[in-house]
């Protein structure tokens, strides 16, 4: 037969313990879960976003921008959209020496030039725009996008690109999702 007295000292002794483990869980949450997602996950953020102005009659454009990484695990920009008052489509983009493929150093076939040798003057490699499926962005680093590399393409624009504007676009990563930045119009980067 237990005692009035035990009966409440068990209780009290209970919901002691109940408050000090709601208390513990609710410190833990702001303490250390919402750093160890940061710190495991990908963390990204664009910098320096413009595109280049466009000529009266071009249907095609283009942006650029600098992506850090400052997670510890790597991601990679897999889509870009933008409103359709801007461009018909938007397309992740590669420059590079035409026929290269991925790997090899352009057209020479790995010879590291492009030079005759009947003596005649070096010619400059033929260059295109290539369709890319995803753009790396390494853990604790960065990738950027310039001209004569790495871009994104605007397509099926209704109307050029003029300098001072602003143009939206939503960027999709692999890991960190949706990242919408603005991106200033100009012959340069801001």
């Amino acid at each position: 037969m237990t005692t009035p007295h035990l009966r409440r000292t068990s209780s009290l002794l209970a919901a002691l313990g109940l408050t000090a483990a709601l208390a513990l869980a609710a410190c833990g949450d702001d303490d250390g879960d919402d750093a160890d997602d940061t710190a495991t996950g990908p963390a990204i953020e664009v910098v320096d976003a413009w595109a280049r102005t466009s000529p009266m009659e071009a249907t095609a454009g283009a942006a650029y921008m600098t992506i850090l990484n400052r997670g510890d695990i790597d991601d990679a920009l897999v889509a870009v959209s933008v409103d359709e008052s801007v461009a018909g489509r938007a397309e992740l983009h590669e420059t590079r020496a035409a026929g290269a493929d991925d790997g090899m150093d352009g057209a020479s076939g790995g010879m590291g030039d492009d030079t005759e040798t009947s003596g005649a003057a070096p010619t400059a490699p033929m260059m295109e725009m290539v369709r890319v499926d995803r753009i790396p962005v390494p853990a604790g680093g960065s990738t950027t996008l310039e001209p004569g590399g790495l871009h994104v393409m605007l397509l099926e624009m209704p109307a050029p690109l003029e300098e001072g504007t602003e143009l939206e676009l939503t960027l999709t990563f692999e890991r960190a999702g949706e990242l919408v930045v603005d991106a200033v119009v100009g012959d340069r980067a801001p």
